[in-house]
């Protein structure tokens, strides 16, 4: 918004003035209105120039004042809304219309949107349910086989259909889990109990030792979604342990927030892999290998989750040693001042 740009926007102004100056001068230089003082005359325009640059300024003082914050809002890339446009000339005019229909567009495309994502929930939801009984017939008809090995790979593969369909649920739910977040007072060890539950078959399959300790403290979160979270830590720790695997479960009391930490002793993970373990679709080494199966959504919707809830998650690990996860749940006050930024 400099004075040049402003010039260049009223090149056909300044060139009809000084048109309409030489014009004038000519005229009178003709009728000979000063008797040869061509002083006078040169004095004449001398103000006539003076009091139009004056007015120029004073215009573009004006324009700049008028637009400066609009303009300043575009460069900084923040949202523009039509309560920031005062309409109290054409082009303010216009620009409250291109904006006014195009917040009406995107209400539109906005309400469309949601409405489908909705309608994909409840779908996906009925499914889930509609699975889920003959999961559960499964797993009721793998306790009648008598050969131990058939009825133990039965077990094992309608688990894992088991923990893949509640994985769909969660996930789909993950997009809008504003709407599905009860925050609420939860004591950290009967979470994590309840998570150590929903995989004790696949713990005591792959041999996992369990190890809990220091978890007995109040937290404030949506119990279901921390189980859901913890849920996908553990599947991962399980895919990528090693022989005499083993998970630590142990809490630590801040000032400002209790963190829960969940350690293995699986193969770690590479240390360039470490900040894009939570990227969409992201397998990494560990993922690509063929005896890892990987689909990088796990952990995606994992930190997905926790945003929502306003936690915070961290990872270390050292290849072939372990990985440790953390993740902050903040003290009362605290998640207060969080949940407000």
């Amino acid at each position: 918004m400099s004075l040049i740009r402003f010039i260049k926007e009223k090149n056909i102004n300044i060139i009809f003035s000084i048109a309409l100056l030489i014009v004038i001068n000519i005229y009178l230089i003709s009728i000979n209105s000063f008797n040869g003082r061509a002083s006078d005359l040169i004095y004449l325009d001398f103000i006539i120039i003076a009091i139009y640059l004056i007015w120029i300024y004073t215009t573009y003082f004006n324009w700049k004042k008028k637009y400066y914050d609009l303009y300043k809002s575009i460069l900084d890339k923040n949202d523009i809304s039509i309560e920031d446009i005062k309409e109290s000339s054409l082009e303010e005019e216009i620009i409250y219309k291109v904006i006014d229909n195009k917040d009406k567009k995107y209400d539109f495309k906005t309400k469309e949107y949601d409405e489908k994502l909705s309608d994909m929930e409840e779908y996906i939801s009925k499914w889930v349910h509609e699975i889920k009984l003959p999961i559960t017939a499964l797993n009721i008809i793998s306790e009648d086989i008598e050969d131990y090995t058939v009825a133990s790979s039965v077990k094992n593969e309608t688990e894992k259909i088991n923990f893949l369909v509640n994985s769909i649920i969660y996930g789909s739910r993950a997009t809008v889990a504003s709407e599905d977040i009860f925050i609420k007072e939860e004591n950290l060890g009967n979470i994590v109990k309840k998570s150590i539950k929903n995989n004790s078959f696949f713990l005591i399959k792959n041999k996992i030792e369990v190890v809990t300790s220091n978890l007995n403290y109040n937290i404030y979160s949506d119990g279901k979604w921390i189980i859901y979270v913890i849920d996908q830590l553990i599947n991962n720790a399980i895919k990528y342990s090693k022989e005499k695997g083993k998970i630590e479960f142990y809490a630590e009391d801040n000032r400002e927030y209790i963190k829960l930490c969940i350690k293995d002793n699986g193969i770690g993970i590479e240390k360039e892999d470490i900040e894009r373990i939570f990227n969409k679709g992201f397998t990494g080494s560990n993922g690509r290998n063929k005896v890892y199966k990987s689909t990088g959504m796990g952990l995606y919707f994992t930190k997905k989750v926790l945003n929502k809830l306003e936690h915070e998650i961290s990872v270390e690990s050292i290849k072939g040693e372990y990985t440790l996860f953390n993740i902050y749940f903040y003290k009362i006050s605290d998640y207060l001042k969080v949940t407000k930024m």
